[in-house]
C-alpha cells in the first residue's frame, strides 16, 4: 500500500511537471508571436528594438529541453550572444542616428543597422554561427528558426533606404548557401545552408517587389513545416537513415521526395512557381547577371536536394515484392504531381499574376 501511494505521488508530481512545461512553452509561444507583432508595427527604431529583445528572451527559454544536455545549453549560449551583439550594435547606431552627428556619415550608420540586421537574420556573410547553432536544436525549434525568426529583421529591412549592403548580402548568400551545402550528411544543415541560399532569393525580392517576397516567404514556410515536421514525427537525422527498411514505407517516402523537390525549385512542384516569377521580376528589372547566377546556383543546389533520393533508391532491392508496388508508387507520383500543379493553377497564378 505504501509503494502504491509512493507511486501514485511519483506520477502525479512529474505530471504536473509536464502540464507547467507545456504550459510555460505556451506562454513563451505566445510572446514570441507578439513580439514579432511590436516589431512589426512599431512607430520608431526604439520600439523596434524592444520588440526584437523580447523576441530573443522569449526564444531562448523555448529551446530547453527535460534533460540537461550542455550541447543545447552550448546552442543557447551562441545564439544569445550573436543576438545581443547585434543587438548592442543596432542600439548605439539608432543613438549615433539620433544625436546627428556631423562626423558621422548618414550612409554608414544605415549600412550599420543592415549589417546588424543581416546578422540576426544570420545571411552571408554573417552566416557562421547558424549551423553551430542549429545542429543541437530539435525540429520544431529549427522551424522557428528557419521561418519566424527571419520576419522581424526583415520586415526592418524593408524600411531602409540604402540597398547595397543588402545586394551584396544577397548574392554572398546565394552562392554560399548553395556551394555549403554540398556533401551534407546531417539533415539539419541541408536545411540550414537551404534556407540561406533561399534567403538570397528573398533579399532580392525584398529590394524588387514586396508582394512577392511575401508569397515566396508564405510557400517557403509551409515547405518548411511539412519538412521539419515530418522528420520530427520520423526521428531521423541522418541521410542514412532514410535507407533502412527500405521496402516500407515507399508511399511516405515518395512524400518526402516531393517535399525536397518542391524545396529546390524543381518543377512541377509548387516551390518552383515562387522562383519561376522571381526570375521574372529580375529580368524585368534588368538583372540579368543576378539571373543567370541565381539559375546557376539554384542548380548546383539541387545536388544536395537530390541526395535524400539517392539515399532512397540507390540500394533498392528488386524483388518481387519491390515489383508488386510499381504500380502503386508510380500512382503516387502522379497524385503528388497532380495536386501540386492543381495547387499552382487554382491558388497562387491569378494572385502571381497580379503581383506582376
Amino acid at each position: 500500500m505504501f509503494t502504491f501511494i509512493m507511486m501514485t505521488k511519483f506520477l502525479f508530481i512529474n505530471n504536473n511537471k509536464m502540464i507547467k512545461l507545456s504550459m510555460m512553452k505556451i506562454l513563451f509561444l505566445m510572446i514570441l508571436i507578439f513580439s514579432t507583432m511590436i516589431t512589426i508595427n512599431s512607430s520608431s527604431w526604439i520600439n523596434a528594438w524592444m520588440g526584437m529583445e523580447i523576441n530573443l528572451m522569449s526564444f531562448i527559454p523555448l529551446m530547453m529541453n527535460k534533460l540537461k544536455n550542455k550541447k543545447n545549453s552550448n546552442s543557447m549560449m551562441i545564439y544569445f550572444i550573436i543576438q545581443a551583439g547585434a543587438s548592442s550594435i543596432l542600439m548605439m547606431m539608432i543613438i549615433m542616428m539620433k544625436m546627428e552627428l556631423n562626423f558621422m556619415k548618414f550612409n554608414l550608420i544605415m549600412n550599420m543597422i543592415q549589417m546588424s540586421l543581416l546578422l540576426k537574420l544570420g545571411a552571408s556573410p554573417f552566416h557562421w554561427w547558424t549551423p553551430k547553432f542549429t545542429i543541437n536544436l530539435n525540429w520544431n525549434n529549427l522551424f522557428i528558426f528557419l521561418t519566424w525568426q527571419k520576419i522581424a529583421p526583415m520586415f526592418l529591412l524593408i524600411s531602409m533606404n540604402s540597398n547595397s549592403m543588402i545586394y551584396m548580402s544577397t548574392l554572398m548568400s546565394t552562392l554560399i548557401g548553395a556551394i555549403m551545402g554540398m556533401n551534407q550528411t546531417l539533415i539539419k544543415l541541408i536545411m540550414v545552408y537551404s534556407s540561406i541560399n533561399h534567403l538570397g532569393w528573398m533579399l532580392m525580392m525584398l529590394i524588387i517587389n514586396m508582394k512577392m517576397l511575401m508569397m515566396y516567404f508564405i510557400i517557403y514556410s509551409l515547405i518548411n513545416f511539412m519538412i521539419c515536421m515530418m522528420m520530427n514525427n520520423l526521428n531521423m537525422m541522418f541521410l542514412n537513415q532514410l535507407i533502412k527498411n527500405n521496402n516500407q514505407n515507399l508511399n511516405l517516402k515518395l512524400i518526402i521526395i516531393s517535399l525536397f523537390f518542391s524545396l529546390s525549385g524543381l518543377p512541377p512542384f509548387i516551390g518552383f512557381l515562387p522562383k519561376l516569377f522571381s526570375l521574372i521580376l529580375m529580368l524585368k528589372n534588368n538583372l540579368i547577371f543576378e539571373s543567370i547566377l541565381f539559375i546557376f546556383m539554384a542548380i548546383i543546389s539541387l545536388s544536395f536536394y537530390i541526395n535524400p533520393l539517392m539515399s532512397i533508391f540507390i540500394n533498392k532491392k528488386f524483388n518481387m515484392k519491390w515489383n508488386n508496388k510499381i504500380n502503386e508508387i508510380f500512382k503516387m507520383i502522379n497524385s503528388i504531381i497532380l495536386m501540386n500543379l492543381i495547387l499552382i493553377m487554382l491558388i497562387l497564378t491569378p494572385i502571381m499574376n497580379n503581383i506582376i
